[in-house]
């Protein structure tokens, strides 16, 4: 049984659908990035895929049921998000952030359990960030702060986890820890990874399925090798690329092909 699965899916904000007719499915266990030129829909669909939006029509199911038919805490329990953006209201400590991941799992009005702080002590050492625990989150640098929401993924205890766009606003370096990161989670955890992205070389060696989304629409899908071609980013991104096999991966790896410059 797929762990996510839309029919017919059309969502957006109120003055009409973004992302339009999307059937899609997500089998457990596996990395899967959506990619797409910026406007084409993929923070929007990532949102509707957790029942977010007001302005849903077509079917989501998580784990065999209909998202319309679930409450916030029943889907917080399977699917877990990292926004793109998390500008607190208040300072809060990294540790604070971490219990914040397990609300969904507490009893009302009830405090920290064993097994909560024990989940929150196991994602400290996981991440590598027992160091940051009583520092506040406006202090972090931009890789320890995605370390961190991450980390509050991860304290859910979820088997799916949602990202939008997780490389944003990072160097090359921390980058790639945050997608090793994530694909030891896969690997090592069984977690499902689906992961909005813009940097197609750095999703290519850790996806097992592209997703490209263009206008709202799925254009195609399937493992990275079939999906990054010239005439498919041509189509999607409308820009010219160079395709070369990369050394280490031997998956496919772009380079943009700079257009003319005009003559003055």
């Amino acid at each position: 049984m797929p762990i996510l699965e839309t029919r017919g899916l059309f969502a957006g904000y109120g003055s009409g659908p973004v992302i339009r007719g999307i059937d899609f499915v997500l089998e457990e266990g596996g990395f899967t990035s959506i990619l797409g030129p910026n406007g084409s829909g993929k923070s929007t669909l990532i949102r509707a895929l957790q029942g977010l939006l007001k302005d849903m029509q077509g079917e989501v199911r998580l784990a065999g049921r209909s998202l319309s038919g679930m409450g916030r805490r029943e889907i917080a329990r399977l699917a877990a998000f990292v926004p793109q953006f998390f500008d607190p209201a208040f300072e809060f400590s990294v540790l604070e952030i971490l219990t914040m991941g397990r609300y969904a799992r507490q009893q009302r009005l009830a405090g920290l359990s064993a097994e909560d702080r024990k989940i929150i002590d196991d994602v400290l050492d996981m991440l590598g960030i027992r160091p940051l625990a009583e520092k506040k989150i406006a202090h972090l640098s931009g890789g320890e702060r995605q370390r961190v929401f991450i980390g509050r993924a991860l304290a859910q205890d979820t088997p799916l986890l949602l990202l939008d766009e997780p490389s944003s606003h990072l160097d090359i370096n921390y980058g790639l820890e945050i997608f090793q990161l994530l694909e030891r989670l896969q690997k090592e955890r069984g977690k499902t990874i689906l992961c909005a992205e813009h940097n197609i070389n750095l999703v290519v060696p850790f996806s097992q399925k592209i997703v490209f989304l263009k206008d709202g629409r799925i254009t195609s899908q399937g493992p990275p090798a079939a999906m990054v071609t010239q005439n498919r980013i041509k189509e999607v991104f409308l820009a010219e690329v160079d395709i070369r096999e990369n050394l280490h991966s031997g998956l496919p790896e772009i380079s943009l092909v700079p257009r003319p410059r005009a003559v003055p």
